[in-house]
């Protein structure tokens, strides 16, 4: 990669390191609270399609928090990586390259045996309305949200706070990978491993990228999406 294509704006590196630590201790903060809030006016065990409402409108509530503390700190969601590409047919043919590649890789180690723990969404097997909220969650939930919060918010905010050089960079791609991983811990000790690696690879394709987060929000949409039909037909494979 060229060191260009890691290095901050100019607005970035004049702020204090510690101001992006304070931004990232809120965001987690106001994550807690939220989960608590949800936690205490909604009555659990709640079925898997509201759950994906609620979780949703939740996730979408976080990400106008994040984009509220980057301005703050005078920053724009271009500073993030959420910047128009210079191509959209270009940055559109990456993410379905990188959903295909991805999706082939996770449907041939699952029949080989390496399965992820993803019982939660069998009652998606044969139930075309809660297959649909899945997809449509697929893109907004996992490819917007997951993004824009750990390949984008988290792993700059990271960068910046270890110093903004080329190995922060590294470094804080390899951290929000193992965050993403860990995130997944639903999915089994395996789960978290994919994930992880998976969270560590598309941090690295948004650095090649120049910082783009465009192909990587396409990309992993378009993937949890096709999972979603995959498991209307055949349901989430058996761990």
């Amino acid at each position: 990669m060229a060191n260009n294509l890691i290095e901050p704006q100019n607005n970035v590196r004049a702020l204090p390191r510690f101001r992006y630590l304070i931004d990232i201790v809120v965001l987690v903060a106001v994550t807690f609270l939220l989960d608590i809030a949800v936690g205490f006016f909604v009555r659990v065990p709640v079925s898997l399609q509201r759950g994906f409402v609620f979780d949703g409108i939740g996730k979408m509530l976080l990400v106008g928090v994040a984009c509220g503390l980057i301005r703050l700190r005078g920053e724009t969601l271009a500073d993030i990586g959420l910047k128009r590409p210079v191509s959209w047919l270009r940055t559109f043919m990456i993410g379905v390259g990188l959903a295909a590649i991805v999706f082939i890789a996770i449907y041939f180690s699952e029949k080989a045996g390496f399965r992820r723990d993803l019982s939660r969404f069998k009652d998606a097997q044969g139930n075309l309305e809660l297959t649909l909220f899945g997809v449509f969650y697929a893109f907004i939930g996992a490819g917007f949200y997951e993004e824009f919060m750990f390949r984008g918010f988290l792993m700059q905010g990271l960068a910046m706070l270890f110093g903004a050089s080329r190995g922060a960079w590294i470094v804080a791609c390899v951290v929000q990978g193992a965050l993403f991983g860990a995130a997944h811990a639903y999915q089994n000790p395996l789960g978290i491993a994919i994930t992880g690696t998976l969270g560590v690879l598309m941090g690295l394709l948004v650095l090649a990228s120049g910082r783009n987060l465009w192909p990587v929000i396409i990309g992993h949409g378009i993937f949890d999406a096709s999972r979603f039909v995959l498991f209307y037909f055949q349901g989430p494979p058996l761990s």
